[in-house]
């Protein structure tokens, strides 16, 4: 599956999060040490930097290559300081028969929408659902889909259920957001009748705040009929980690937060911990979303219980 890497705080250069740290996210994607697969897939990422020019639109950068052997993104990596980041490695699996290219390659974000999301996971049964999506799923947003990955349908599945989708949106509203995604979800599949554990975990900013959401349908269900499936990728281990502290970068000849969780000005939320000690890592409990809300200089950082 894929591997997935969020940022929201004081200013760092790119190359920190995306390259230098032990377990960082291109590293993930060649040698992953809580997933037992390459995501080789494409990499794709968006950023922001407020002290750019027009610094609500964040840089794109999108690439089918694998990121260990991108120069064009070391490059960039190295020269640009952000202060919000959503990165994504692909990862398929083969006999998924996926489309590998750059319409499918997170994160997704719709011209004229604030909202981006990145997902680490795989919804079985996706393509006998697919089409039933679009009754939920605003006709002005269907019209924007490009791509046949389970992602980008459930991310204009997630706009459409917001009133206005265009506008900002608060913290909040993003969990009912994603609580009426995963429901939708729910009842179609039980319609057809799929019962495959899917591990849909959500990565969703506006450049502002962050919202992760640890999900599974079906948890512990799988496809008695083939049981090479049990052991099949996309059934391993899929958590979120998060750090969070005053800030990050290279301190004792380690890469780390500083300053005490109490010192809530920057967080770091990843498919795994980047760092060798994973001391001041935390895990984000099943069924729940960790929320980093922008408080004007703080962070204000809480864990919600996706009861759906």
């Amino acid at each position: 599956m894929c591997r997935v890497l969020m940022y929201r705080g004081e200013s760092v250069v790119l190359d920190d999060l995306l390259y230098k740290p032990n377990n960082s996210l291109v590293k993930q994607a060649h040698d992953p040490q809580l997933l037992d697969m390459l995501s080789l897939a494409g990499f794709g990422m968006l950023a922001w930097d407020f002290t750019s020019y027009n610094s609500d639109i964040p840089f794109n950068y999108y690439s089918v290559n694998i990121p260990v052997f991108d120069q064009n993104l070391k490059k960039l990596a190295e020269k640009i300081r952000i202060n919000t980041l959503l990165a994504h490695v692909r990862g398929v699996v083969f006999d998924h028969n996926p489309t590998v290219g750059p319409q499918n390659l997170h994160p997704f974000r719709y011209d004229g929408y604030g909202l981006a999301l990145a997902q680490n996971g795989y919804l079985a049964g996706f393509g006998r659902i697919r089409f039933d999506l679009l009754v939920h799923i605003k006709p002005e947003i269907a019209r924007l889909i490009k791509g046949n990955t389970d992602t980008e349908w459930l991310y204009a599945l997630l706009l459409s259920q917001f009133k206005n989708s265009t506008t900002t949106v608060e913290p909040d509203d993003i969990i009912l957001a994603v609580k009426a995604t995963f429901s939708i979800l729910r009842d179609i599949r039980r319609r057809h009748d799929i019962k495959i554990a899917s591990p849909v975990n959500l990565f969703i900013t506006d450049g502002s705040n962050l919202v992760a959401a640890r999900f599974t349908l079906d948890y512990g269900c799988y496809d008695m009929q083939d049981l090479d499936e049990i052991k099949r990728s996309e059934h391993l281990y899929l958590g979120i980690w998060y750090t969070t502290g005053k800030s990050y970068g290279f301190h004792d000849n380690e890469w780390k937060m500083t300053g005490g969780t109490k010192a809530t000005g920057s967080t770091i939320i990843s498919s795994e911990p980047l760092t060798r000690d994973t001391s001041t890592w935390f895990e984000v409990p099943e069924y729940s979303a960790i929320v980093v809300a922008d408080g004007h200089g703080s962070q204000q950082i809480r864990i919600e219980s996706l009861d759906v």
